[in-house]
């Protein structure tokens, strides 16, 4: 059974999307896809996390949002004549099914259920950007590092109770400061800081969380 926007469909849909999928990998830091390439391939990533951006002010790479497995790239290929418009670059080593312009006409005409699917996915990224903008307003930095973290360990599984929890992803400062919107020099000084007051340990490029109710607690409240 697959999971995300194709998780619920009929295992005879599932199989129809798989079979006329083809399978793209790239390693950290590889492109999926250009601003300017024409938006004809829909993308479904199946393992792995990819960034979205765009170049700011002096080439400043300005990060639009953060995909993870069962999430949706690149939904202009369901509008014709449409391009990208970002950079997508994956962050560790990922894997996704791709589908043409032309395919998912054909699926959505044997198989509505997949169009129905895919809208409502498009809807759960839509929102989940609007969500992410509205921390980016109003939370501080500290409270977005705290959710990011408790994001990263929701996809490790479950949390023991009253133990900890170690992040197996390879995660950078500079991807956590691609994440929540701020920067590499930031993101290691509060890591410090959470450090400091018991939310976690760091080893070599691992992340080790130690206290899921004071990440809450950070979450919610900025540190003072």
């Amino acid at each position: 059974m697959m999971s995300g926007p194709f998780g619920m469909l009929p295992q005879e849909a599932q199989a129809q999307v798989v079979a006329a999928a083809r399978v793209g990998r790239w390693a950290r830091g590889g492109l999926l896809f250009h601003p300017e390439d024409a938006a004809e391939t829909l993308f479904v990533l199946t393992r792995g996390s990819v960034r979205l951006y765009r170049l700011g002010v002096g080439a400043r790479e300005v990060t639009l949002d953060v995909h993870g497995p069962g999430q949706l790239l690149g939904a202009g290929a369901l509008l014709p004549g449409a391009s990208y418009g970002m950079y997508a670059e994956a962050m560790d080593d990922a894997e996704a099914l791709l589908l043409g312009r032309e395919t998912l006409t054909r699926l959505m005409q044997t198989h509505p259920a997949v169009g129905v699917a895919l809208t409502e996915q498009v809807t759960r990224q839509t929102r989940g950007v609007q969500d992410r903008l509205a921390g980016l307003v109003f939370m501080e930095v500290s409270q977005r590092l705290a959710l990011a973290l408790l994001a990263l360990a929701e996809r490790e599984g479950p949390w023991p109770d009253g133990g900890t929890l170690a992040l197996r992803e390879r995660v950078s400062h500079q991807d956590l400061a691609h994440v929540v919107g701020s920067t590499r020099e930031t993101i290691t000084k509060l890591l410090g800081d959470f450090r400091s007051r018991g939310l976690l340990d760091l080893g070599y490029r691992r992340i080790i969380l130690t206290d899921r109710a004071g990440l809450l607690t950070a979450a919610r409240e900025p540190l003072r």
